[in-house]
């Protein structure tokens, strides 16, 4: 598909909407870093390969085999959840704060749960402050800097939020994880947090 640059702003979203969906009013609500270079709406709002990228559909018959002869959908679904459940009830403890949740506890009834991390807001805006860091700004540029440090420095991806005035990050249940895995994940969210608290974020940070 070509769109040519004069038309480009009509082109409102990407089926199906992805992360680089940038509303007509309101925040855009993107959990990938910034781009370091310049990105106009359209390109960002078609920037995530995983509304263009063709290969998974070219494994669906392998992919039904292999499923299948590890016990089939069911197993695997019951071994996900569960895993995903017992996995972040065990990295909540290690941090010592807890799992995203409503009254009901039907949110983390799938393969996937938000643990909070141990970190203190009014702490890290008083260290913004000194190095002339607006608060309002505090929250994304956190969670920008955690989630780029899990890739350049862990060699990890974990999709790190800014959400209800804390910080999560969220962790899936999946058929190839064991719980050592979910081990490791609290150990290295442990290490980054304790970074934050010591203001590594601010690195290069002024005036925002």
């Amino acid at each position: 598909m070509h769109i040519p640059l004069r038309n480009q702003h009509l082109i409102r979203s990407t089926l199906p909407t992805s992360h680089g969906y940038i509303p007509q009013s309101g925040t855009p609500v993107n959990p990938f870093p910034p781009s370091a270079t310049h990105k106009s709406a359209f390109v960002v709002n078609f920037d995530y390969v995983g509304t263009m990228d063709n290969a998974p559909y070219l494994c669906i018959p392998a992919a039904i085999k292999w499923r299948e002869s590890i016990g089939g959908e069911e197993a695997i679904r019951e071994y996900c959840w569960t895993l995903a459940k017992e996995g972040t009830k065990k990295i909540a403890g290690l941090l010592g704060t807890e799992i995203l949740d409503n009254s009901t506890a039907t949110l983390t009834r799938c393969c996937m749960a938000n643990v909070r991390l141990p970190l203190d807001v009014g702490e890290l805006e008083r260290l913004a402050a000194q190095s002339g860091v607006g608060k309002d700004k505090v929250g994304n540029l956190v969670r920008d800097w955690i989630s780029r440090t899990l890739v350049n420095d862990y060699d990890t991806f974990m999709a790190a939020m800014w959400y209800g005035g804390a910080w999560w990050v969220r962790l899936s249940g999946q058929v190839y994880l064991e719980m050592e895995d979910f081990g490791w994940a609290g150990e290295v969210l442990a290490k980054v947090t304790e970074r934050v608290a010591k203001g590594e974020w601010l690195g290069g940070q002024s005036k925002l």
